[in-house]
């Protein structure tokens, strides 16, 4: 556009100025910048950090007043300037087109890597990871502030449309309404309009689309459950004592308690008994006051101590780690099976006339809390910061990825990796996972329109 230019999905326009590039927050002239240096301009608008500028700070002389807390951009603002189609952008594994840059795919066989060498080095005991071809997504300029829930949930679909175990999730979760932040926000405020969660509706004033509103875990349940998606809260509401419930729950869930069945081949023998392994359980979402972020493993170091290893919506991966998941990204891998579903079962509508199997309702899930946890403002946000901070974008194909070194495996284990000293500066979590059930039939989804939660003390 004429007198502007577009960064990171925000377009800010250099209106009555066609020769010059104006910030449009503090009016100051970035003409001479060169476009890393204007993204770090406007960053420093929606963050603590000064902005970058000819004299390292904004100019006084303004004609917006910011606060001197954390600054979270007005909603109307934010959705001005952001197009309906960026904001509901999304991919997952198995597309053939390059993933967007926010968008990591291939991240587990790295992490998977790093993990056994830690175990050579007598660090790491054992360790299980989730789903190996979950992609992590992370925030961007205008979301950062308020999009961690958002970003949660995409991760989550991206690997509910990937797996092989329940291949009907796919043509619920694309249609009508593939995922996106907007998209999700739509059938949020539709699963309102049918009687589902009266409270969280009263709670968000019934208006979610459009505005920058924070979600959190209880919101994403509703979003799955609408779409027939069966998912599960648990609620860990004191921990006061320490967070070892949490961590062995979350242990027990990736490990599936060790135990072997009767049934199991040599080949799976020897899988269970490698120090790593990589699981088909899918991603879980955790959340605490302010915060939220994707599980995808746990490991047991040589104290005995369970660390978290996570995928950060706040955390950006530094250019060697993302280029070395983009060299372990093979869309081809898709089975024919989900080609299949894709080309036949979509949209939903030609699925709807099949029968579908119920599965039979836990007694210990119908009960529970009916309490759910609303996110609040970031406040204090539990990041354990990477070697890297860079903020370029990688440029090119997935094939130049090829040309770059590999990470260090300390450094890519530091970026995933939240341990229990981390965790207990929080005593109240909540957790979103899904147990690959069948799809809900409608009589289920209506028993599901109040949130319900197992806790767990």
């Amino acid at each position: 556009m004429k007198g502007g230019y577009v960064e990171d999905d925000v377009e800010f326009v250099a209106y009555n100025h066609p020769n010059k590039t104006i910030c449009q927050l503090c009016s100051e002239d970035l003409t001479a910048f060169p476009t890393p240096k204007r993204q770090l301009h406007y960053e420093a608008h929606f963050s603590d950090q000064p902005a970058a500028s000819g004299s390292s700070a904004v100019s006084s002389d303004k004609s917006f007043t910011w606060s001197k807390s954390r600054f979270k951009p007005p909603s109307h603002y934010v959705q001005k300037v952001v197009p309906v189609e960026k904001k509901n952008t999304f991919w997952h594994s198995s597309q053939m087109i390059e993933p967007p840059f926010n968008f990591t795919p291939g991240l587990i066989p790295v992490l998977k890597k790093a993990l056994i060498k830690s175990h050579e080095k007598g660090n790491t005991r054992r360790a299980w990871l989730a789903f190996e071809r979950s992609v992590h997504i992370g925030s961007q300029v205008w979301d950062k502030t308020w999009g961690c829930g958002y970003r949660n949930y995409l991760m989550a679909c991206a690997a509910l449309m990937d797996q092989q175990q329940q291949p009907l999730y796919f043509p619920l979760l694309d249609a009508p309404k593939p995922p996106g932040i907007r998209n999700m926000q739509e059938t949020m405020e539709e699963a309102w309009r049918n009687g589902f969660d009266r409270e969280g509706a009263s709670q968000l004033e019934n208006q979610l689309v459009d505005t920058s509103k924070w979600i959190g875990t209880a919101d994403i349940y509703v979003a799955f459950t609408y779409r027939g998606i069966p998912a599960q809260l648990v609620d860990f509401d004191n921990l006061a004592g320490g967070v070892e419930p949490l961590l062995q729950w979350i242990r027990n869930y990736f490990s599936g308690g060790e135990k072997q069945p009767k049934s199991t081949t040599v080949e799976q023998a020897l899988r269970g008994a490698s120090p790593v392994v990589v699981t088909n359980k899918m991603p879980i979402v955790l959340q605490h006051e302010g915060h939220s972020r994707t599980i995808v493993g746990c490991e047991v170091i040589k104290d005995g101590i369970i660390n978290l290893l996570t995928f950060d919506p706040a955390k950006k991966p530094s250019l060697s780690i993302r280029n070395a998941g983009l060299r372990n990204h093979n869309p081809t891998r898709q089975s024919e099976s989900s080609k299949t579903f894709h080309k036949v079962l979509h949209p939903v509508e030609t699925i709807k006339s099949k029968k579908r199997k119920s599965a039979p309702e836990s007694p210990s899930k119908a009960s529970g809390s009916t309490k759910r946890k609303r996110p609040s403002d970031p406040g204090e946000i539990i990041v354990i910061e990477s070697d890297s901070e860079q903020d370029e974008r990688p440029s090119g194909s997935t094939l130049a990825a090829a040309q770059s070194g590999e990470p260090n495996p300390g450094e890519v284990l530091k970026f995933f990796r939240i341990d229990a000293k981390s965790l207990r500066k929080k005593d109240k979590y909540q957790i979103l996972y899904f147990p690959l059930d069948d799809p809900l039939t409608e009589k289920e989804k209506l028993r599901r329109r109040v949130v319900t939660s197992e806790k767990v003390s």
